[in-house]
């Protein structure tokens, strides 16, 4: 094998992305137990792989899930999103958690459910080794994973630009109460935006110092969406309504719509002071 000196080695190898689940039962997390190529012994992992065509890292990671060891999964909270190859590589693995459901399906891999003393153990014992799982549980070791079904979900076309300031804004100016938001996309799944949120919300972000959290991609609305959150709202009834029309029509009357356009009709700098003051509007609303 020819080996590239360092100075000479200019290549990024371009990555579709990957999802990986955090499965959560009780007090427990559920690991599958993989061989992998030139390692001389098991290690123990979380289901997760490569994001397919049209397919966002949340539905990746579901899917996984599903086929490596039959679990379906309840609300999936962002949990992280890291680089596991910066500087050769812009792969991204976004990584989920929620609590697990009945299995159904037939499993592809050995498993097991692990408490923390036992996943501390692996871990010192060099059983644990790739950095989605040891990111994923360093947040459950620590106690920082959220298993709450949001109270709000702000819906967008590509959960790119205003259901992600929205939803940032919202747990702000929440954070030291009981209320928690989340947001996604009717049309996340195309994955039409370059990188992981507008450069139009990163500046207004940065202008009124709200702070931006772990690194999130979009994600896709899905029938589950709904009838897991307690509040849905689209941001723009003209361009939302006709989507929901079409693709779910039992629930287009049923959740809440604003008027606040995309950057086609309004420009950004006066569509997100009004969402500004729609979200200062509604956390009154939540706690009159």
């Amino acid at each position: 094998m020819k080996k590239i000196p360092r100075a000479e080695f200019n290549a990024i190898i371009d990555h579709p992305g990957c999802g990986a689940i955090l499965g959560l039962k009780e007090d427990k997390v559920l690991l599958i137990q993989m061989r992998r190529n030139d390692f001389p012994f098991d290690t123990f992992e979380i289901p997760g792989g490569v994001s397919e065509l049209n397919e966002t890292p949340e539905q990746a990671a579901r899917r996984e899930l599903k086929e490596e060891t039959g679990f379906d999964i309840g609300y999936t909270h962002h949990l992280i999103t890291i680089t596991p190859s910066v500087g050769y590589s812009n792969e991204y693995i976004s990584i989920y958690s929620g609590e697990l459901l009945d299995a159904e399906g037939e499993a592809e891999h050995t498993f097991d459910f692990f408490t923390k003393d036992e996943v501390a153990a692996l871990i010192k014992g060099g059983k644990i080794i790739d950095a989605q799982t040891l990111g994923a549980l360093s947040f459950w070791l620590n106690g920082t994973v959220n298993a709450v079904v949001p109270d709000v979900l702000f819906l967008c076309t590509g959960n790119y630009y205003r259901s992600r300031f929205c939803e940032l804004y919202f747990n702000q100016l929440m954070a030291e109460r009981p209320f928690f938001a989340d947001s996604k996309g009717l049309l996340a799944y195309r994955k039409i935006n370059p990188g992981f949120i507008s450069p139009h919300t990163l500046k207004y972000a940065s202008e009124i110092e709200l702070p931006l959290g772990v690194t999130k991609f979009p994600d896709q609305m899905e029938e589950r969406h709904f009838e897991q959150t307690k509040l849905v709202i689209a941001l723009d009834e003209t361009e939302h309504r006709p989507m929901m029309q079409e693709q779910f029509p039992e629930w287009e009357n049923r959740i809440e719509y604003w008027q606040v356009h995309d950057i086609d009709f309004t420009e950004p700098n006066e569509a997100l002071p009004v969402l500004k003051q729609k979200v200062e509007e509604l956390v009154t609303r939540f706690l009159s």
